[in-house]
């Protein structure tokens, strides 16, 4: 785990080198989620390529920012990041809250390579305005109120589901258990993504995965299709069985999808190299 300080902003990021090739990935972080909480992803995603995990202001146990921030902000914050760690380019994957700062650094940095997006829309999708402001609230009551709002509105009683009671059950401790600063970042993100119009959806021409899941009451799979159709070169998938916990319920599946595109430039390279030599 490292930490730097960039224009008095605070961050937090790991690196897990991948030797064999020279292309990297840029992992970001979805609600209440840090990186601790997805090293599993971490370590499966430098397998492929070296995997740099960052925690922007704003998310994970960086520090907080102000809701006024808006996402395209942020996201020129991650281009302070990307330039401090002197990333020419890079593959980039991201969970749910991190798809608008995602979709934003597509315009604000020109060396993304790939986009990789599981369980998120550039924005509150309409499927999840109503939820959203429920769980704002919740917020405001504690923290056993918020973590029943939190799993009412992103899980599904589908008996299909594999794990669902347990993982439920983990995530009200685990949310019961926060500090009050990582439900004020919620409240804060949440905020900030009510207001946020994605500026560039229909000029954004790199390959794309976007995973949704079946029975995701949030992000709908009608939803995502929708923000993948709109991109120029996008493959849409659906995780069957799962709802937005699906990184927790079919974490292979997840991990295999956001990593195919990079996967498959790393491919190229070592092929291209080997006819080098």
């Amino acid at each position: 785990m490292k930490q730097v300080i960039l224009n008095n902003k605070t961050y937090r990021y790991t690196v897990r080198e991948n030797s064999e090739t020279s292309q990297v990935a840029i992992f970001l972080l979805g609600a209440l989620q840090d990186i601790e909480s997805v090293r599993s992803y971490s370590d499966e995603f430098s397998k492929t390529l070296t995997c740099v995990t960052v925690e922007i202001p704003g998310t994970g146990f960086a520090e907080l920012l102000d809701p006024t921030v808006s996402i395209r902000e942020q996201s020129k914050m991650l281009v302070d990041f990307i330039e401090f760690m002197r990333i020419e380019s890079a593959h980039v994957i991201g969970f749910s809250y991190a798809t608008a700062i995602s979709v934003e650094l597509c315009s604000v940095w020109k060396g993304v390579k790939s986009l990789s997006i599981c369980g998120g829309v550039p924005g509150i999708p309409k499927s999840g305005i109503a939820a959203t402001k429920r769980m704002i609230a919740s917020a405001m009551l504690g923290k056993l109120e918020f973590a029943n709002s939190f799993i009412e509105s992103l899980t599904s009683e589908n008996p299909d589901i594999p794990r669902s009671r347990a993982i439920k059950k983990a995530m009200r401790s685990n949310i019961s258990n926060l500090d009050e600063s990582r439900i004020q970042q919620f409240f804060d993100n949440s905020v900030r993504l009510l207001v946020h119009k994605p500026t560039n959806i229909h000029e954004i021409a790199i390959p794309a995965v976007i995973c949704a899941a079946e029975h995701d009451p949030y992000v709908t799979t009608q939803v995502a299709r929708d923000f993948s159709n709109a991109l120029q070169n996008s493959h849409f998938y659906e995780i069957k069985n799962a709802d937005h916990l699906a990184h927790l319920q079919h974490p292979d599946k997840v991990s295999k999808a956001l990593i195919l595109l990079a996967s498959s430039a790393v491919n190229v390279e070592k092929s291209l190299h080997a006819l080098a030599n």
